[in-house]
């Protein structure tokens, strides 16, 4: 899984292309474990004997699970895959069960929150406080705030990060095209 996440330009070459390995590999396992064990089941007598293979199997399933908890502990993985314009949050509402993907939305817009460059700080340069306090005056006469009253809410602007969430994602139209697709560069 490592050397996976390693690989550059290619549709392993992520540190985002990790969480949909051990999906892809725990899937596996989860199947081929319930097909060792059915099997296990029919040759036996009593029902309770597993097949050797059954139980290797077993093991190498928890194993991976061990490991893949283990990603919970850094936002990385998650924000590394919302973060793929071809895949958006779209990946974990197909492949993780309803009951994750509020934790799945806190931790990418939690980081979003934590290393966003905040409007409101980028513009109080020397140069620009002179434009902002004009841009307020605009705003507000008397402590009445003309955006509010045309627009019927406080903040009309969204985020970034909500922006790009809600714009369609990007589809590439070959295999090809996919394999050498490079997040950085996009």
């Amino acid at each position: 899984m490592t050397k996976m996440s390693e690989e550059k330009n290619t549709q392993l070459g992520s540190i985002g292309s990790v969480l949909w390995g051990f999906d892809m590999l725990l899937r596996v396992l989860k199947n081929t474990r319930k097909q060792y064990t059915i099997s296990a089941i029919n040759i036996n007598d009593n029902g309770t004997n597993k097949s050797h293979l059954a139980i290797c199997i077993d093991h190498a399933w928890n194993l991976f699970r061990k490991y893949y908890k283990l990603t919970d502990e850094s936002r990385a993985y998650v924000v590394a895959m919302a973060l793929d314009p071809r895949q958006k949050y779209k990946y974990f509402y197909r492949h993780w069960p309803k009951k994750y993907w509020a934790e799945m939305r806190a931790k990418v817009e939690g980081m979003y929150e934590e290393f966003r460059i905040n409007d409101d700080d980028a513009a109080t340069s020397p140069s620009s406080a002179k434009s902002q306090s004009q841009s307020v005056k605009r705003r507000k006469i008397n402590d009445f705030n003309i955006r509010d009253f045309r627009f019927e809410h406080e903040n009309v602007r969204e985020s970034e990060l909500k922006r790009y969430l809600k714009a369609s994602c990007l589809k590439l139209g070959s295999d090809e095209e996919n394999d050498t697709f490079d997040i950085l560069e996009w």
